[in-house]
C-alpha cells in the first residue's frame, strides 16, 4: 500500500510540472474576452454610446424597445432600416475617420453620434 501511494504521489507531482510548463495552452480567462463587438442599444426611444471604433468595423445595434426604430447616418454612410423591437442588426463603420451623425427616421428627436478613429 505505501509503493503504490508513493507511485500516485510522484505521477501527481510530474503532472503539476507538465500543467506548469511554459508550454502549456493558455487558461481560458487568459484569452481575448468575448462579446466586446461595439454595441449600439436602442432602449426608451434612445441610442446608447459606443466608444470610438476602426474604420469598417461591424457594430451591432439592437432595439430593445417594443416600437420600431431606425439608426441612419445624417450622410448616409449606414442604415439599418426599420428594425423591429427586439430585432438586432449588424452594419459597418465608414472607412474614413471622422464623427457621424445619426437620427432614427421614425422617430427625429432620437439622434446619436458615432466616431471612427485610426
Amino acid at each position: 500500500m505505501r509503493i503504490r501511494t508513493a507511485s500516485l504521489s510522484i505521477i501527481a507531482a510530474a503532472l503539476v510540472a507538465v500543467g506548469c510548463s511554459s508550454d502549456a495552452e493558455p487558461a481560458a480567462e487568459d484569452a481575448a474576452p468575448a462579446g466586446d463587438d461595439p454595441t449600439i442599444n436602442i432602449e426608451g426611444f434612445a441610442f446608447s454610446a459606443t466608444d470610438p471604433v476602426a474604420p469598417g468595423t461591424e457594430i451591432t445595434v439592437a432595439n430593445l424597445d417594443g416600437a420600431q426604430h431606425t439608426l441612419t447616418a445624417d450622410d448616409g454612410s449606414f442604415n439599418t432600416g426599420g428594425l423591429d423591437g427586439g430585432a438586432t442588426v449588424s452594419i459597418t463603420a465608414p472607412d474614413a475617420p471622422g464623427t457621424y451623425s445619426f437620427i432614427c427616421n421614425i422617430h427625429p428627436t432620437m439622434t446619436g453620434s458615432l466616431t471612427v478613429e485610426g
